[in-house]
């Protein structure tokens, strides 16, 4: 904006003239396609019944609130705010996935919110233009009755849905072709594909090369591709550069004498999209959901608006002042307001918001454990009990056997590979422990895992920070010791196998106090990981303990041994941290 005519006049996007919305489109179609194939179609099937609602009851609902609301506060004429009630039932997931990237939140949760966002974009989007061609039409500005303007939202949907579908799985064949696409050509032969397929549709009925993009990409994820994590990378960062210039282009094209006139009305409008508007078409659409009511509250505090809102409201903006609607200037004004107070309000409040609702949970979130002996294989069963789908990874076929034949994933190969980690499914990981009986190997598939695959909580089990494995080292991948103390993993393995030692479960009693870290306790007992309102954690040094945790406990001494030591620490660190380290050592 600052950039913009309206004030520098550095950046001057009307010289693009004609390119100016070819440019648009082909960056949106991008940014679509990648997060339609970032959307994994396991777990939306888990939650298809919430993002169905939401897309389709949660619309109506949105369209008809927002109508309501623009006419009656920012008192546009109810032609044009039928349109911009259209234009924003849109959310969006250039806005919301980021979000979910920095707040943890149960997996189903962060389903839905994406699911919602890459499917309304070509819902709401080909709505608006409906909408837009009804109303142009009833003005006889263009030669089009309301059943042709329902016709072609249908036709626009399905056309592109049908189009992007057949380009995907031409795409996803050329790629695995052997011979026919050189591997430093995929992701290039992939843009043209989608910019292809975008082309088609749009030629075919214009408007729908949206839902082409979205459905190219849900296409492309049913197959399995040659290099996918390389192609996936490739679209982030297409779309990162998309997202910056498109909004740097049409902020710059926005008219600030136009925001400065909305006001006082405009800042309301936002606020009852934000706080009565989006609840409302949660809870109607929601209701008969089995989701926490702690859930569908953050799905209705979460619904930013993005760069699709603010790209076909630019596009509305010029064909509506064409047709002689004064407000067309109006509708991007209000657009781009609601896009910055949701994406500053609600982006900056989701973490506390998440905190606030108690919704910091790993239940569902997915752990890679590296090694399959004895002590990598009850992580792994302590992991499944409490819920967390998990895969371990080994290259002696005989321990991924005995892991199978106990329930788990097991994955045979070299952790060090990218095929291995791929295979074990290490895109949807939220966690990598290592436990191997090599401290070296623990290490470097930990940095793999996090520098590679953006594994944020990559744990090696190393048996001396100082020797091999450095201290350096495991900064490099977070510097997250496992279990927060050097162990000998060979050591453990051995008192497992032979009935030395075993796993317990020991609740911290009442009276315990928050300031409580990963005690110190003997090195024949190592507190491996903690279970607090259901969602299990592995322990690191830094990790507190309080009030009604359960606390998963290997230990090389008799069970009631291990309690009653685990007891008098906790009893002490109640009283003082000092008191517990002198019980500890005791």
């Amino acid at each position: 904006m600052a950039l913009g005519p309206s004030m520098l006049d550095i950046i001057r996007p009307h010289d693009l003239g004609r390119g100016l919305p070819v440019l648009v489109k082909l960056c949106v179609a991008v940014i679509l396609f990648d997060g339609a194939l970032n959307l994994r179609l396991a777990d939306l099937r888990r939650a298809m019944f919430e993002v169905r609602n939401l897309v389709t009851i949660g619309v109506l609902v949105t369209w008809i609130t927002v109508t309501l609301t623009a006419w009656s506060i920012a008192r546009l004429s109810l032609p044009v705010a039928i349109v911009f009630g259209a234009l924003l039932t849109v959310t969006g997931p250039t806005v919301v996935q980021p979000i979910l990237r920095r707040v943890q939140l149960p997996r189903r949760l962060k389903t839905v919110l994406e699911g919602e966002a890459i499917l309304i974009d070509p819902i709401g989007a080909v709505l608006a233009v409906a909408v837009v061609d009804i109303v142009l039409g009833i003005a006889g500005v263009l030669p089009i009755g309301v059943a042709a303007g329902v016709w072609g939202y249908v036709a626009r949907l399905g056309g592109g849905a049908l189009v992007g579908a057949g380009s995907g799985l031409f795409i996803s064949w050329l790629l695995r072709k052997p011979g026919l696409v050189p591997s430093e050509l995929s992701n290039l032969v992939t843009l043209a594909g989608v910019w292809g397929a975008f082309a088609l549709a749009e030629w075919l009925q214009a408007e729908s090369g949206i839902m082409a993009a979205v459905a190219m990409g849900l296409a492309m994820q049913r197959t399995s591709i040659p290099e996918e994590r390389r192609l996936r990378h490739f679209k982030e960062q297409l779309t990162v550069l998309g997202i910056s210039l498109l909004f740097t282009l049409l902020s710059a094209n926005l008219p600030l004498r136009v925001v400065r006139e909305e006001g006082l009305r405009g800042v309301m409008t936002v606020a009852v999209l934000m706080f009565v508007v989006r609840p409302l078409a949660v809870w109607i659409s929601l209701r008969r959901s089995d989701m926490p009511w702690r859930e569908r509250a953050f799905v209705a505090w979460i619904a930013p608006r993005g760069i699709v809102a603010a790209s076909v409201a630019s596009l509305f903006a010029i064909q509506l002042t064409a047709a002689g609607f004064a407000e067309g200037e109006r509708v991007l004004a209000l657009t781009f307001m609601t896009i910055a107070l949701t994406v500053t309000v609600q982006g900056l409040t989701a973490g506390l918001v998440a905190r606030l609702l108690h919704l910091h949970s790993l239940s569902g979130q997915r752990v890679v454990v590296v090694g399959a002996g004895p002590l990598a294989l009850e992580v792994a069963v302590v992991v499944r009990d409490y819920g967390r789908p998990v895969a371990i990874i080994d290259r002696n076929s005989e321990r991924v056997d005995i892991a199978r034949q106990r329930g788990i994933q097991g994955i045979g190969g070299n952790a060090l590979e990218d095929t291995v980690l791929e295979a074990a499914g290490i895109d949807e990981a939220e966690t990598v422990i290592a436990l191997t009986t090599n401290s070296e190997v623990n290490a470097l598939a930990c940095h793999l895992a996090h520098e590679v695959f953006g594994v944020s909580r990559a744990y090696p089990a190393l048996a001396s920070p100082t020797r091999g494995a450095s201290r350096q080292l495991l900064d490099r991948v977070g510097g997250r010791l496992a279990f927060g103390r050097p162990i000998d993993v060979r050591e453990w393995d051995h008192g497992l196998e032979h009935g030395l030692a075993r796993i317990i479960v020991f609740r911290v009693p009442a009276g315990t106090r928050d300031a409580v870290r990963a005690l110190l306790l003997p090195e024949s007992m190592i507190p491996l990981a903690r279970v607090r309102q259901e969602s299990i954690e592995f322990t690191t040094e830094h990790q507190t303990w309080r009030a009604d945790d359960r606390i998963v406990v290997a230990t090389m001494l008799a069970e009631d041994e291990t309690t009653q030591l685990l007891d008098a620490v906790n009893r002490a660190a109640a009283t003082s941290p000092r008191d517990a380290e002198s019980a500890g050592n005791r």
